[in-house]
Parts: C-alpha cells; structure tokens; sequence
C-alpha cells in the first residue's frame, strides 16, 4: 500500500531542522551515540546463538518455531502465483499481509530459508539503533550522570536493557513477522517522544504508523496510539486520516481474499480464535473463546503482569501530568497497553506481546526521565525485571531450533524423501515446504485446509472422512489434540520423540499412523528404512500408539 505522505506534509511545515530526525539524533549535549554499540551488541548477541544453533544440531539451521515454513511454503507458492499452500487451493494460513511477499522474490533459490532471517537481522537491528537514537536524547536531561564516558556507558546499559525487553536477539531466531513488528513499535514511540518533547509527529513516523497493520493486525493498537497524540495536539484531521490510511491495506487485503472464496480475515486468525463456533454456540462463546480463554488465561504468564504494571505507570504519570500534549502521549500509550492486555496473546515463545511491550515502556521510561528523579540504576533494575521473559528465550533458543530439527524436520525429511505421497498434519510447517511436487499437504488444524478451518468438533468420523476425502494414506499427528484420538481404522506405525528438553514444540511425540486409505506394509517399510536415518536426538518406536507418552 502506498502511504499517502502527503496528507501529513502540512503537519511539519514550518518545524525546525530538529523535527525531521529520530529522536536524540541532536540531543541537548551531542553528546557521542550509542546507537553503534546498540546494533554491535544485538550482532554478537545473533552470531552467538546462530553459533549455538548450528554447534547443537550439527550444522543443521532451523528457525526456534515451525511456523516459519508456513510462510516460505506459502511465498513458494506466490513466487507462481497462487496464494495458499496446496496448488488449486486458495487458502489464507499467515497471520501477516505482507510477510509472505517479503519472502516471495527468492522463494526456490537453494538458499531461500535463511531469508527470514536475513530481514529479521536488518529490521532488528534497526530497531537496536533506534532504541539507542531514543536513549542518547535523555543525554541532557537533569537526573542524567555528567557529560563523559561514564554518561555514555550509563546511556547503553539503559538501551542494552531496553533490546532486551524488545527481545531483539530472539525474535531474529523465531523467522516471522515480529522483528518488523517491534522495529515499527520503535519508530512510533520515537514519534511519541517528538510529540513528549512539543514537536510535531515526524511525517515517516506517521507513514509507518498507517502501514504497521500491513505487518500484523494487533498494530492498529499503535495507530490508536499516535491518532490519541495527534488528536491531543489539536490534529484531529491528520488523526482521522492516519486511521483511515491504515484500513486501506487490510481491506483490500480483504478483499483479496473474498474474491478467492476465502473469509475476510485470513485463516490463521480465525482459527486461534476459534471464530467459527459462532455457527453452532453463538456470539457468547466466540467472545468467550476470544477473550477469556486466550487473554483472562494468560493472566499466569509474566509478561502480562509485565505490561499490566507499565499500564498502571502509564496511567498514574498521565494523571500526575499538567501538559496537555503529554497526557495525551502518556494516554495513547496507556491505551494501547490497554488493548493488549484485554485482547492480545502473550508468549508462544515470547513473540505476541513484545511489540506492545517495548512501545509502551518506551514511552514510560522516555516520561520518568523527564519528569522525576528517578535514578537510572532504578530504571534498569526495572527493565531487567520485565525482560526476565526474554532471558529465557535467549537461553532456550538453541534447545527450541534442536526441538524443530528433531520433530518437524524430521517429518519432513519422511514426506520428501521416502513417502512422496499426500499426508495429514497437525503442524503445517516443515512438512508443507520443499516438498515433491504433486505431494498434497491436509491441514488437520486448519490454517491452509479451509474445511478443517470451519471444522469446529474434529472427532475421530471427521477425522476418518477427510483424510479420505484427500486420499492421504499417512497422517503425522499428536492424537490427544483430538477429543476422541485417532480413528479405529488408522493404524500406529511408529512414534517419534524427542529425547531432550521440550521448549517450542506442541508436543514430544509424534505418531505416523497409517489412514483407512493408506497402504500399510509399504508405509511400514519405508518408516523403517527411515528410522535408521534419525540421529541419535531421536528416537523413534515402531508399530506402537504413544497416545500416552504424548505428556
């Protein structure tokens, strides 16, 4: 979508040379930026665990996450013009507008998977040097240590506090959308910053801001943000325009899937949050099924209680504040703290909520450095309270990419290399990329499948129509994600666990079962040629149901 610049060009007009650089670029001392060390330490911090990865699954790359597969299946698909995983069948699995596209130009090049994280390295890293821009403008303020080196290692502990809240390093090693994500979060607290300070929101901080949905929906919680602010400063047209540029993309995303023969929104989406019981329970259990079970559940992760404190910080600095522009900033962040904590997921490997997170700290911590005394020891103590979450994820991101080598790479290594014929999953990604032609993938969970997506009791007689339905003689599933388990007509060929820690995977075992149309003495001996190829991480048993072992 084309960003309509021009309608905020008024909105600056007049500003002086200040107002067109990020925030701390000319602070009040000019004193020497961090922002180089900022983007040094996220690179070693990378190199280390990229280090750790290869070390652990001997030489194997894998992203900590399956999902990432899903959407380089899906740009496998775009790069020849089809949006959906199976040829001929439209289907919607990505939860980003534009991710898949940003993988699409190179999809088939031999060296394709490491794209995901070559644009994660560039989009984190800029927002590593952005969180630096950000904190070298509380250079000159009066609770800030004299002007010197002590001043400038004082400045990058705070940064180096705040990437770590961003989670910059695990988000890179996680392969999706959320790097791009963050890094817009970043640009649009630096715009809150200028509107902190009495200056104008720059206009490309407006124009990420409108695209942001484009990365992921949960970003139109940024755009309320800024559209509060520039409503606070007296832009009430500028606002309006702001929200109505920022629909333009996801409506005609819309409409793009409409005339596909697909839902509004892409499947993914309507999935997690099991829209389609609405059919059969009605309006009180989608909502139920939105926000009590996904949102009131999360209130046992610590990231929610992380971003409820920032919100009551937020609330108490707005209340205390005489400014009228700076309620309004304090505000607009408070809201959008507000939005996801009562409709944002948490966690997943510490992915969903950091975009929120790191906005709105941002904010919070820009406003306690302006306005109180509050020593910066202080605030980096607090900082590294609320980035506990993502220590975790830097010491589990080795053990999450071996999870991923030792399950879902392996199945697809079976699908490619031995069976080559169509199968059943519950986890879409590995399986559905690289795999031979003419190999159709049925996504029992629904992301690329439309009719399991609208599926909303998935027992063992759907189970059994379907995979007849596809003619897929294989199914690889955790059969306890089924009320029932697995047909009585399927046969267990094998179970393949893990051996090691669980970190990112939905369950240690998975079973091959061989379907009511599946051809079971070949299947059989293909899964045993197969398993003298495992590596020693896995072990695998065959002709046994591990329905009990799937804990």
């Amino acid at each position: 979508m084309a960003c309509q610049c021009r309608w905020y060009s008024s909105a600056v007009s007049g500003v002086g040379e200040e107002s067109g650089k990020w925030p701390g670029a000319a602070g009040p001392s000019r004193a020497r930026s961090v922002a180089p060390a900022c983007v040094a330490l996220y690179l070693a911090v990378v190199l280390t665990l990229l280090f750790a990865i290869l070390h652990r699954d001997v030489g194997v790359f894998t992203y900590t996450l399956d999902d990432p597969y899903i959407h380089l299946a899906l740009a496998e698909n775009l790069a020849h013009g089809h949006y959906g995983i199976n040829p001929g069948e439209p289907s919607s699995p990505s939860s980003s507008i534009v991710w898949p596209f940003l993988l699409m130009p190179f999809a088939g090049q031999p060296w394709d998977q490491y794209l995901p994280l070559l644009w994660n390295v560039l989009f984190c890293g800029m927002a590593a040097w952005g969180i630096g821009r950000i904190v070298d403008g509380w250079a000159g303020q009066t609770n800030a240590p004299p002007p010197g080196s002590a001043a400038w290692i004082a400045r990058f502990v705070v940064a180096a506090a705040l990437m770590l809240v961003a989670n910059l390093a695990g988000l890179t090693f996680v392969g999706m959308e959320h790097g791009l994500q963050v890094l817009v979060a970043v640009a649009c607290a630096a715009g809150m910053v200028e509107a902190f300070a009495g200056r104008p929101i720059p206009t490309w901080c407006l124009c990420v801001a409108a695209l942001g949905p484009m990365v992921r929906y949960e970003n139109a919680a940024l755009v309320a943000a800024i559209a509060v602010v520039l409503w606070g400063q007296g832009r009430l047209r500028t606002a309006i325009r702001l929200v109505a540029s920022s629909l333009v993309g996801p409506a005609l995303f819309s409409l793009f899937l409409v005339s596909r023969g697909l839902p509004a929104l892409p499947t993914s989406v309507l999935v997690k949050a099991k829209a389609y019981s609405l059919a059969n329970d009605g309006l009180l259990a989608v909502l139920h099924n939105m926000y009590w079970e996904p949102n009131v559940g999360t209130m046992r992760e610590y990231a929610w209680w992380g971003q409820l404190l920032v919100a009551v910080l937020l609330g108490y600095l707005a209340l205390r504040e005489k400014q009228r522009v700076r309620r309004f900033v304090l505000s607009g962040a408070l809201l959008t703290a507000t939005l996801q904590l009562a409709v944002g997921r948490v966690n997943w490997f510490h992915r969903y909520e950091v975009y929120a997170l790191i906005f709105t700290v941002l904010v919070a911590s820009m406003a306690l450095m302006q306005t109180t005394k509050l020593p910066r020891t202080v605030l980096v103590l607090g900082l590294l309270a609320l980035g506990v979450p993502y220590w975790l994820a830097l010491r589990d991101t080795p053990a999450a990419a071996a999870n991923v080598v030792q399950q879902q790479y392996q199945m697809h290594r079976f699908v490619a290399d031995f069976y080559r014929k169509s199968v059943a999953v519950n986890d879409l990604g590995w399986v559905s990329y690289r795999r031979p032609a003419g190999v159709y993938v049925l996504d029992l969970w629904g992301l690329a499948s439309p009719e399991a997506s609208r599926q909303p009791d998935k027992d063992a007689d759907w189970l059994d129509n379907i995979t007849r339905a596809h003619s897929a003689g294989l199914a690889m599933i955790y059969p306890d994600w089924y009320e029932e388990g697995a047909p009585d007509d399927w046969d267990p060929l094998a179970t393949m666990c893990i051996t090691g820690l669980r970190v990112s995977i939905g369950r240690p075992c998975v079973v091959f079962y061989s379907t009511a149309v599946g051809e079971k003495a070949l299947l059989s001996g293909e899964i045993a040629a197969f398993a003298r190829t495992l590596p020693a991480s896995v072990k695998i048993t065959l002709g046994r149901d591990s329905t009990d072992k799937d804990e």
